[in-house]
């Protein structure tokens, strides 16, 4: 019986074990996974996955081995609601991000809810989980079947991370060149993207001018090659071996001195550096971009173009906190339903970290925490929920820092910018601390 037929067959109000005994095993099929490829209930170190897949090799069979899975696939049925933003939506994938995320899981890098009525693919890059399409419906199963098999099969890409915060002065540009650092160190392959023309400063912090018309071109014309524009970043001391870098594109005058916004947000449309980018995500782990603090077309095409967008703020600035929460609770929102319209998903929000935080006292985190308490009251009167952004790691009843993400302030990070060089090249505890907030949030 084909995919078609067996939907039709399905009660209307169809529990999860009927989905999966009916359904689960001969989608993963259709997306092109053998029988002896396909593993019910799979144990991981918290629970089990409803099905797990990977392909057979002669001497590997995957249903006798239970080695290295590759996709996952968690099951829910037709009476819970898979709709975008629904409880039960949230609480599939929260169930399926954790799997994803279990140390038992490291091999995969595929997951899929469904519930047979609508289904949404995942891909997992590192300790990132992120959509790489909408919540897609079954009614027209070849087609989605077509679109997840396409995606699983293609090669594995980088993760393209915008670090932005509406508000300026938060250490974004130091956050972008010291997560590059880092990232590059753990022999990673790395970009940085210096998208704000106005300023440049990620190009004048590594002491290298801006460029001239090379990025406008890339951006305005199809046809034109990154690649092009993109220039290798070398750091080289005494005690390292071999030099370490990475590979940048610097910022374009051009986009700024020879056209004015209107004339530029006609001739670079919404998806231009999302489509430049598209051309080299094979060829890079990471792809990290420095955009504007503002919410205009830079900002704009820089978040259209992310998986994730990481938020660094001030915990002695009101402003970044509320501009971190906007970004979160409508800026973002705003450029996922244009990409879903385009059958693309992303980007995503992930926690906001604290940024070049100083010691202070027990009254003055009481104002920061009272202040964040507000804008999460705030934002849950409009449908979010910005508690796990603020603090990812609380726990019931806990109080103080030791909830949130941050990195303090160094003398060190302030020092390397005199320099031209990422502190984390140049200086050893600066080096650990954006070791550690690369572990917290991108390295498995």
């Amino acid at each position: 019986m084909d995919l078609e037929s067996i939907l039709q067959s399905i009660p209307s109000d169809a529990d999860e074990a009927v989905v999966e005994h009916q359904f689960s095993k001969k989608f993963l099929e259709a997306l092109g996974y053998e029988g002896l490829g396909i593993y019910p209930q799979f144990p991981v170190s918290k629970g089990a996955v409803d099905w797990a897949a990977r392909k057979n090799t002669p001497e590997d069979i995957f249903l006798e081995t239970k080695k290295d899975p590759y996709l996952y696939m968690e099951v829910k049925g037709r009476t819970k609601n898979l709709t975008e933003g629904h409880p039960h939506y949230n609480k599939a994938v929260l169930q399926l991000k954790q799997y994803l995320l279990d140390p038992a899981s490291k091999s995969v890098q595929w997951g899929i809810v469904m519930n047979s009525i609508n289904a949404q693919l995942f891909c997992k890059h590192g300790k990132v989980v992120h959509p790489v399409t909408p919540c897609l419906s079954f009614d027209n199963v070849k087609q989605l079947v077509k679109e997840f098999k396409g995606r699983i099969e293609a090669p594995r890409k980088s993760l393209v991370i915008a670090v932005y915060n509406n508000k300026g002065g938060v250490g974004k540009t130091t956050t972008t060149l010291n997560l590059a650092a880092t990232l590059s160190m753990l022999k990673n392959r790395v970009l940085v993207i210096d998208f704000d023309p106005n300023q440049s400063d990620l190009g004048d912090a590594l002491n290298l001018p801006p460029i001239q018309g090379g990025m406008r071109s890339v951006l305005e014309d199809k046809n034109a090659d990154v690649r092009e524009v993109i220039k290798p970043y070398k750091f080289e001391h005494p005690k390292l071996k071999s030099p370490r870098g990475f590979d940048v594109i610097l910022a374009d005058e051009e986009l700024v001195s020879k056209v004015d916004e209107v004339e530029l947000r006609q001739r670079v449309k919404p998806h231009a550096l999302l489509r430049a980018l598209e051309t080299i995500k094979t060829e890079y782990d990471y792809i990290l971009i420095d955009a504007p603090p503002n919410w205009r077309i830079f900002s704009q095409r820089a978040i259209y173009a992310a998986d994730v967008v990481l938020i660094p703020a001030r915990h002695d600035n009101l402003h970044s906190l509320q501009n971190a929460a906007m970004a979160i609770t409508k800026f973002i929102p705003e450029v996922q339903q244009e990409r879903n319209k385009s059958g693309d998903a992303g980007p995503v929000a992930l926690p906001i970290f604290m940024n070049n935080a100083f010691k202070t006292s027990a009254p003055q985190l009481q104002l920061m925490h009272s202040a964040i308490e507000r804008i999460i009251k705030d934002a849950k009167k409009e449908g979010f929920d910005l508690t796990p952004y603020f603090y990812p790691k609380q726990r019931k009843g806990q109080r103080g820092t030791g909830r949130m993400i941050s990195i303090p302030y160094m003398a060190y990070i302030s020092k390397a910018d005199f320099l031209h060089v990422p502190a984390a090249f140049a200086f050893k505890n600066a080096r650990d601390q954006y070791l550690t907030l690369a572990k917290e949030y991108f390295v498995q």
